[in-house]
């Protein structure tokens, strides 16, 4: 038992009063040990023009595929992906780890003992949102989309039909590892961060989102593609919101792979 007096705080702060603990209800985030991360040292400009520099280098790194790989097939389209991906991936990180050396510590990775709650916190977000986008968001934007256009819409093929056995591997590993690593790790753990650090959560999903879904246009009827780049700005706007109130750019990567994986079984199982 405390035996120790409890003397009032008295004017000139030799006693000052104990700090109120905060309510239950005052995180509304999950708590980062440590504190808050540092806020992002690059601003947006420089994300998108570096990110601009991936695309360049990457059109360079897939110039002597295109030249000795058969043009137009699965094969080819999915191979080049991938090596734009890795280039476009090498891109951010090579200039975050020369000109942002802090950038692990500002996107912000679970610490230790912390990485199975966080990705299961992700995957738990990631079967909420493929539901919520491809069932609520996807059946209101067809029939948003008919009423406009006259024509029935769907969402373009993202994954070839005619792939071979090495093809299909190639379209999973690419789908369950690369995207989701790179495209988080760029559109939010670069782009959103430094815009919700500069102009708030609001200003950073929206601008984050919009890349997110231009990114994902597909040549072709122009319903079926306002129709997939419109659902991927909503499911932007889900991953930025699993980051920002997990903290962590893990659960936003989980969250990616678990919607993909998704995505992927429905695509091969309706084959």
């Amino acid at each position: 038992m405390d035996t120790q007096p409890h003397l009032p705080p008295r004017p000139d702060g030799l006693h000052p009063a104990p700090p109120i603990p905060p309510r239950p209800d005052a995180f509304a985030q999950e708590p980062v040990p440590g504190g808050a991360p540092p806020a992002a040292t690059w601003s947006w400009y420089e994300a998108l023009g570096i990110y601009i520099l991936g695309f360049l280098v990457a059109g360079l790194a897939t110039l002597p595929l295109i030249q000795v790989m058969e043009p137009d097939t699965d094969m080819t389209n999915i191979t080049l992906t991938v090596v734009s991906a890795f280039a476009i991936l090498a891109v951010l990180v090579v200039w975050l780890s020369i000109y942002h050396k802090g950038w692990v510590r500002i996107v912000r990775f679970p610490h230790k003992g912390q990485w199975g709650r966080q990705l299961g916190a992700g995957v738990v977000s990631g079967l909420i949102l493929f539901p919520l986008i491809t069932v609520v968001v996807g059946g209101i934007l067809s029939v948003v989309l008919h009423a406009i256009t006259g024509q029935e819409v769907q969402p373009p093929e993202q994954v070839g039909e005619n792939l071979t056995t090495l093809g299909a591997v190639i379209t999973i590993a690419y789908a369950f590892v690369l995207a989701p690593i790179g495209e988080e790790l760029f559109f939010r753990g670069i782009l959103f961060r430094t815009l919700r650090d500069r102009h708030g959560f609001w200003v950073g999903a929206v601008g984050s989102s919009f890349a997110f879904g231009l990114i994902h246009f597909i040549p072709g009827n122009a319903a079926d593609a306002a129709l997939l780049m419109i659902a991927m700005f909503f499911t932007g706007m889900g991953l930025c919101t699993i980051y920002d109130r997990r903290g962590t750019l893990a659960a936003s990567i989980a969250a990616h792979v678990t919607f993909n994986v998704i995505g992927i079984v429905l695509i091969f199982g309706m084959r």
